[in-house]
């Protein structure tokens, strides 16, 4: 009974605490807040002059829910599916494979397991990257599947080693490190795979061997080289990537055929390269800056629909291309674009990007087939709006987020109903726990238990805080970081994929203070950024909210 209420009150805006029966909705659907009006646009207000309680609260409903099927999950679904013999997740396969497996799922029962336990992030998942290791390596550390059935190691050709070697380092080490950073071990995997992966590059091109001529293959390479660089500051990792970005841009007119899927990874690569040259290497950056405006210029011509809706492939003509497939990667193609407004303080394709943000709530968008209409389609398109909105806040986008989250990837229609641990299905995890780190503003409560709800709102250059618990609860509220520089490196958070877009962070030292007041009772406490981001300790009362406002104090130090 108490899920059923707690769930029927998700996402009621500007509704009291206490709600009748009768105004209860029996699906999220049907609940106020996926439209647009005065309400919702005053709802998604980047940055308030006073707390908007309601907000948070919503938040809290919408998170703890969410949080609450993500560690079921974990434990009911994923841990299960974790061969006892060789510490190896079996997904719905007989092998451990790296371009599903490794990339795709195991890399998202690492972020459920980081935000709804933390010991079975620090004992399973650690455990199942060390088994890897063990069992997969083939040459040098580059490894290749293993049959779980047989035990023994599946050896394909050089590509196909490449290609699933790639696919892992991107897809699920480099997401996974974007959350630990550099001084975890998958850090160490991710780095030895791409070192090896140049040690046996094999393709002649005229600026160097390359590994691959696989657009896919590259264009990852080129979102990992950048943070490598950054991360570590060694110039090999840095010429790597201009190699591959001389071998697509210097001979000029490029432009991918594909735009989603398999072909959006070279766009947000080479953005991403572009950003970080902006300090690294200007020279490199001038040498660019035409060949990728031809190509975002292209994009935008032969490319869009009339909402501004970047479609699956590049077309011969100019648009707009409304009988066009749309691709679930739109989003992650204006990455790229946003990069290099971005590095250069520019805005030239700052319309272009908002357009699509402000269209995505009309009708043709709902319940809409995103390239095939799977969930992880869905997921891809909410997860590179998300990306946007982060730079872009725009109600509209925001608006239609919540409800894409709630009736087509949560599914609250049936609340017993868990995902499954295929690729599709973890992939859609990972858009619900980015999702969640935006109703949350990336605060995180250890330790996570049912029943528990956080949530968080901006109010200037703060946030307020909303927790429940539907029973006596004692842990901490962890604050976020400036992961960007403190994991990756970046002189500036660069917007990016397999990431998960910073809400609000401290600074973990002991010279940034912030003021912690509590709203109901009056107190207010001063409290380092490092102690926050160890967390917070906070005890709650079964059903008795805690309301915090958290600022930084006037006399702390600027980073």
């Amino acid at each position: 009974m108490k899920r059923t209420i707690m769930l029927a009150c998700i996402l009621a805006i500007g509704a009291a605490t206490s709600v009748s029966q009768a105004q209860r909705a029996d699906r999220w659907a049907d609940l106020p807040g996926f439209e647009i009006n005065d309400k919702t646009r005053s709802l998604w207000n980047p940055s308030p002059k006073t707390c908007d309680w309601n907000r948070a609260e919503r938040s809290a409903q919408y998170a703890g829910v969410a949080l609450d099927k993500v560690q079921r999950w974990l434990h009911k679904r994923v841990l299960p599916v974790r061969d006892a013999k060789t510490g190896l997740f079996r997904s719905t396969a007989r092998a451990w494979n790296y371009r599903d497996t490794a990339a795709d799922c195991y890399p998202f029962y690492v972020w459920a397991a980081f935000y709804t336990d933390k010991k079975v992030l620090d004992g399973v998942m650690v455990e199942t990257l060390k088994s890897e290791q063990k069992l997969c390596n083939h040459l040098d550390r580059l490894p290749v599947n293993y049959d779980l059935k047989s035990g023994k190691k599946v050896a394909g050709s050089f590509d196909a080693m490449i290609f699933g070697a790639c696919e892992y380092a991107k897809d699920g080490l480099v997401a996974i490190v974007e959350i630990t950073g550099k001084d975890s071990p998958w850090f160490d995997r991710m780095r030895g795979i791409v070192d090896d992966i140049f040690k046996h590059a094999r393709y002649d091109s005229p600026y160097g061997k390359i590994p691959s001529k696989n657009i896919e293959v590259n264009g990852e390479l080129l979102q990992i080289l950048p943070r490598l660089y950054c991360m570590t500051g060694e110039k090999k990792y840095l010429d790597w990537a201009h190699r591959l970005a001389d071998y697509y841009l210097l001979g000029g007119k490029f432009v991918p055929s594909r735009l989603s899927d398999h072909g959006c990874e070279v766009i947000g690569g080479l953005g991403l390269l572009f950003a970080v040259d902006a300090k690294a290497d200007t020279k490199k950056l001038r040498q660019y800056k035409p060949h990728m405006e031809y190509m975002f210029d292209e994009i935008l011509r032969r490319g869009t629909n009339s909402d501004g809706v970047i479609v699956r492939s590049l077309q011969k003509t100019p648009g707009p291309h409304d009988k066009v497939t749309i691709g679930d990667g739109w989003g992650y193609d204006f990455v790229g674009f946003l990069d290099y407004d971005l590095a250069l303080g520019s805005k030239r394709y700052s319309g272009a990007i908002r357009r699509p943000l402000k269209n995505l709530l009309k009708p043709r968008y709902k319940n809409f087939n995103w390239d095939h209409g799977s969930r992880d389609n869905i997921a891809d398109s909410v997860e590179g709006g998300l990306y946007l909105l982060r730079k872009f806040p725009t109600p509209e986008g925001f608006v239609w987020a919540d409800r894409e989250i709630a009736t087509m990837l949560v599914d609250h229609t049936n609340p017993k109903r868990l995902w499954e641990t295929h690729k599709l299905e973890a992939n859609t995890v990972r858009t619900v726990l980015i999702h969640t780190m935006l109703h949350t503003r990336n605060t995180i409560a250890r330790p996570w238990r049912g029943g528990l709800q956080l949530g968080a709102a901006p109010v200037g250059d703060g946030i307020c805080v909303y927790m429940r618990s539907d029973k006596a609860y004692e842990g901490k509220l962890q604050f976020d970081i400036p992961r960007h520089r403190i994991y990756m490196g970046f002189k500036q958070d660069w917007p990016r994929m397999n990431s998960v877009p910073e809400w609000f962070t401290v600074e973990p030292d002991e010279k940034h203070k912030y003021a912690i007041r509590n709203a109901d009772d009056g107190s207010t406490r001063i409290v380092s950024g490092k102690a926050l981001s160890k967390g917070l300790p906070v005890s709650l009362k079964p059903n008795k909210p805690l309301r915090l406002i958290v600022r930084p104090h006037p006399r702390a130090s600027k980073p």
